[in-house]
């Protein structure tokens, strides 16, 4: 299929990404779409061909390494149901909270978060799934990606909502990726190399992270929930 063929679909299905999966030699060529771009990089969709791969597809256990534009991800089943896949960290860097131009409100840190996104703490989860968010006021922000984040939230270390107008999403429902840069910013925070965050979006997600010294390994469930042919 062409580059144009691939975002149509991904424009007809109107999810916030779709995955390309392709097999290639022993590994896979992946690439995400939203229904309006391209993008670099997307956890909850890796997750996703890897279920679909295991399960769907009777593909055999064992490493996965999957070519994309982000390099090499690899993943992997974990123990109770869990997948997991190895997703490259983000390093924070501080940034005055004037370029949020007050679209997230109250914000007590803000940081970028590798070259497309940026991490803004809130108060609290009362505050996080208070916001009210005008997606052209934020898409004036210099990232693409921008991550609302808190301590807790029910049965989670930390909570987060995404934002991506500049990618053709308004709110996403999940957002793996995100991890790449709130793992970081739980270890500089707490001390501790593990978290696990609600993602407080209308649809809400769980998703846990470890950190290591060059990747953050992002694991949660995947379930089919339908399934279809292409016709052209």
């Amino acid at each position: 299929m062409t580059d144009h063929e691939l975002q149509q679909i991904a424009f007809e299905l109107g999810v916030s990404e779709t995955a390309f999966v392709r097999r290639v030699g022993d590994q896979w060529s992946l690439r995400w779409f939203t229904p309006t771009v391209e993008t670099n990089l997307c956890g909850h969709a890796t997750l996703a061909t890897l279920h679909v791969l295991l399960t769907e597809l009777g593909v055999p256990d064992g490493e996965f390494f999957f070519q994309t534009r982000s390099g090499t991800l690899t993943g992997r089943r974990l123990q109770e149901g869990l997948l997991g896949v190895d997703l490259p960290r983000s390093y924070l860097e501080p940034l005055d909270a004037s370029i949020l131009n007050g679209a997230l409100g109250d914000v007590s840190e803000v940081y970028q978060a590798g070259s497309q996104s940026a991490l803004c703490v809130v108060r609290d989860y009362d505050a996080l799934c208070g916001l009210v968010v005008d997606p052209m006021s934020l898409f004036l922000v210099p990232a693409s990606i921008v991550i609302a984040a808190c301590e807790g939230g029910p049965g989670a270390d930390a909570s987060i909502r995404v934002f991506a107008p500049r990618l053709g999403l308004a709110e996403d429902p999940v957002t793996g990726s995100a991890m790449c840069s709130v793992a970081p910013w739980w270890a500089e925070r707490t001390g501790a190399p593990v978290v696990s965050v609600r993602q407080a979006s209308s649809r809400g997600g769980v998703m846990h992270a470890r950190l290591f010294e060059k990747n953050v390994e992002v694991a949660g469930h995947a379930r089919t929930f339908f399934g279809g042919d292409l016709r052209a």
